[in-house]
């Protein structure tokens, strides 16, 4: 099975390879949006500002791309940290439009005396909503490992498909599913045993 990683030239994306070459699958490194052809799973890893990011997708052609694979064909698709957030129409971190695949918009965790620290650092759980595909095959409660700044409003478009919430003073969405489509705010290529078995979960069991 080939298993493609968008590649949209900014940050280091070896974690996530690494991690999915664990499995027995073929694992390649997509750096336009032609090179997602062919593939059974597309996982999109999120490092950089959102605004750049959205920059480097489109320069690639992996909007298209993404558009027409995903959204057109139902290839199995999984978000991660900003790759979750690309999702949205778009985020208060920047002035570019998200893929648009869910109707809301991404806010900054407050930055404020009697809040928690800015970024979300760390371990963290995550509880379960529903029926939660990704999170078959775990038994909760569980943890999983957090970085970020922005984050994912439990409500609206992204409270109805959310499969899993996560509290940092405020509750929001750590991962939501719909149809062929994944995303998790958290890192599973870094949160060990919990993250390995939800990865095998999203390419063998979706």
């Amino acid at each position: 099975m080939k298993v493609a990683i968008v590649d949209y030239g900014l940050g280091n994306i070896r974690s996530v390879v690494n991690a999915l070459e664990c499995f027995e699958v073929d694992v390649v490194v997509a750096p336009t949006g032609a090179d997602l052809d062919g593939a059974a799973r597309i996982v999109l890893p999120g490092v950089g500002s959102f605004d750049a990011g959205m920059r480097g997708l489109r320069a690639r052609g992996h909007d298209a791309a993404l558009d027409r694979l995903v959204r057109e064909r139902g290839v199995p698709y999984l978000g991660i940290c900003l790759g979750l957030q690309f999702m949205f129409s778009g985020s208060e971190e920047g002035s570019e439009p998200g893929l648009g695949w869910f109707d809301a918009k991404v806010r900054r965790f407050p930055d404020v005396p009697e809040a928690p620290k800015v970024p979300h650092i760390g371990w963290n759980d995550v509880r379960p909503v529903g029926n939660a595909a990704l999170f078959r095959n775990l038994v909760p409660p569980f943890d999983f490992y957090f970085v970020h700044s922005y984050y994912v409003p439990n409500e609206g478009d992204a409270a109805r498909h959310a499969c899993g919430l996560c509290n940092y003073d405020i509750d929001f969405v750590a991962a939501l599913e719909r149809d062929t489509l994944a995303g998790v705010q958290f890192h599973p290529e870094k949160s060990q045993l919990a993250g390995m078995k939800m990865l095998e979960t999203f390419l063998f069991n979706r």
